[in-house]
């Protein structure tokens, strides 16, 4: 493949990068679900997800570079784990998938705010940064849940226990509540409910953001 070819399908990939990341969230959200194997999936599963929002910050150089040392720390982190009886790593990997979250959203909400229609990518983008909400509000939980063991009730003992607070942060931003996972602490509470109040601020802002940027390009398409 020639340097043409190959910079037309960087390009190609680029284009699509929202719908790419999109897939990847979804992969790393139910990847569990068809793939079958003896060990943790979670931490691969995070690491893909890394991978794929490289092409989000394909033109970046320094944040691309930043991506790359998060995908070697989270690694060094999840063999530290392993190997070491290191609970305290587990805090870090917290943090530091944060911190990743924290810059991929600035980047997708930026797509979403400034993109100039409504388009396939401009709604991948809003997918993921509601996926992206969810997930920063399980790793607060887990981090809130290691610091203060019993925070919430219902929840699996150890690793699994991180899957059920991801559970747990969706259902509150989605409003559900279906009641099975609760906040017991203080500081638990309060978090459920931040993150609660994000996304139903979430959902109103974007709701209204796509409505305002549809109508002007129909206006737009209608005038001569």
């Amino acid at each position: 493949m020639n340097k043409t070819h190959t910079s037309r399908f960087w390009d190609i990939l680029y284009r699509h990068r929202y719908e790419i990341l999109l897939v990847s969230f979804f992969i790393l959200l139910f990847g569990d679900l068809v793939i079958i194997a003896n060990v943790d999936l979670f931490p691969y599963l995070v690491i893909q997800n890394v991978v794929a929002s490289l092409m989000v910050f394909h033109n970046r150089l320094r944040k691309k570079v930043f991506f790359l040392v998060v995908i070697a720390l989270l690694v060094l982190l999840e063999m530290a784990n392993l190997f070491f009886d290191a609970p305290n790593t587990r805090v870090i990997f917290f943090l530091t998938y944060i911190i990743y979250f924290i810059l991929l959203s600035v980047r997708v909400y930026r797509q979403v705010l400034f993109s100039a229609e409504v388009s396939i990518g401009m709604i991948a983008a809003v997918l993921c940064g509601f996926i992206i909400l969810g997930l920063i509000g399980g790793f607060v939980f887990s981090i809130v849940e290691f610091a203060e063991p019993g925070s919430f009730n219902n929840i699996t003992e150890g690793v699994g226990g991180v899957s059920d607070l991801i559970y747990f942060s969706f259902i509150t931003i989605l409003s559900i509540g279906y009641g099975d996972i609760t906040p017991t602490t203080d500081i638990a509470q309060k978090a459920a409910l931040l993150f609660g109040l994000v996304g139903y601020f979430y959902g109103v802002v974007v709701i209204g953001v796509i409505i305002g940027k549809y109508l002007a390009q129909r206006t737009d398409q209608v005038e001569p």
